[in-house]
């Protein structure tokens, strides 16, 4: 674990490491584009959060891939927002209610034209946040899982946060995430410990957190509460031994003591945003013949200390939005306060260009 749990800390570095600077070389996109996969027919404040977070923090781009009764008031919230409806709540249930089991030809068409839809869209995004306002659809659900495993074979990386946690727990799909490298979940206590209680050892009757380091290996997770938990276990074989390496941060960044519905979604679309710049900043690395690795810190623990990051400015603005607010704080004042916290943590990494 890092000795040091607050942004303040002398010894962090993170701005260093996690965050792209600003120049005049910069272009659109170049500091993020983040897809958010989210917004039924029910929810829509949910994937408006996250993504304007995202852009509130620094990324560019922000897409939001949601149900079409969803897309006309997402698209009101903000004209900031790419909006692209890619399915119909009104075509699945209608589908459900006929009792059209998943592989019937019509479901299995829903199903691949919400596919393919945001799978036509990877290249251009740099990490797609999976879950705030997604929904419990089956079909939205199995959709999802789909979308999951053909971005495994896109090698992009993806947040997983409320309903897109969920899908970790169903049987089926409890296993959808079982080597790939590139995930961070966002799970608050109650939805950690669903975890643990789906991800048990299935020949043991108590939760095993074995089991579900193994299946989650190499998965970042952020676990919420009063101080945030940030962990990873990656495994590795050398000449036939194998090892594990732990990475464990805490945020003790001081929030808000309000916590009003949304701010997990803020902090879902500050972490997409975060992961896509160490997505960004590794390929740069490789560009730059491991420039960032002469700190003596492998990817894996930048992508750790990027979510602790990401946790520290959230943490922050709530703080900034209670003192103003107080009881009254919702979640578009912590929306409000995430850009001047940002920019509070992170100054030196604006850079004038000389003459």
């Amino acid at each position: 674990m890092k000795s040091f749990t607050t942004w303040n800390d002398p010894s962090n570095n993170a701005t260093a490491l996690c965050v792209p600077p600003l120049t005049s070389s910069c272009h659109k996109g170049s500091s993020g584009r983040i897809g958010i996969l989210g917004g039924s027919a029910r929810y829509t404040g949910a994937p408006y959060y996250a993504a304007m977070a995202s852009l509130k923090v620094g990324a560019d781009l922000a897409f939001v891939f949601c149900a079409e009764e969803a897309a006309i008031p997402i698209k009101s919230y903000s004209p900031e927002l790419m909006v692209a409806p890619v399915y119909s709540s009104i075509e699945f249930d209608k589908a459900l209610e006929h009792g059209l089991d998943t592989d019937e030809p019509h479901t299995r068409k829903l199903v691949e034209q919400m596919v393919s839809q945001v799978e036509g869209m990877f290249d251009r995004m740099h990490v797609l946040v999976i879950g705030p306002g997604l929904g419990r659809c089956p079909l939205v659900l199995q959709s999802t899982a789909e979308i999951i495993r053909r971005a495994r074979k896109a090698n992009l990386p993806m947040v997983l946060d409320a309903d897109g946690l969920f899908l970790l727990t169903q049987p089926e799909t409890r296993n959808i995430l079982t080597g790939y490298k590139r995930v961070v979940l966002t799970p608050n206590v109650a939805e950690y410990g669903r975890l643990l209680h789906s991800l048990r050892d299935d020949n043991d009757t108590q939760p095993q957190l074995s089991t579900l380091e193994k299946l989650l290996e190499g998965n970042v997770i952020v676990k919420k509460g009063q101080y945030d938990e940030i962990s990873s276990v990656v495994q590795s074989v050398h000449d036939g031994v194998s090892s594990v390496k732990r990475y464990d941060m805490v945020c003790e960044e001081l929030g808000g003591l309000k916590r009003s519905g949304g701010i997990g979604d803020v902090l879902a679309g500050t972490l997409g945003t975060f992961v896509a710049w160490h997505s960004i900043l590794s390929s740069k690395e490789e560009e730059d013949d491991g420039a960032l690795g002469k700190n003596n810190m492998d990817a894996q623990d930048r992508l750790v200390l990027a979510c602790w990051s990401a946790c520290c400015v959230v943490k922050r603005a709530t703080n900034y939005a209670f003192q103003e607010k107080r009881r009254s704080m919702t979640a578009p004042d912590v929306l409000d306060t995430v850009g001047k916290a940002m920019d509070n943590m992170t100054f030196a990494s604006i850079q004038q260009d000389k003459e």
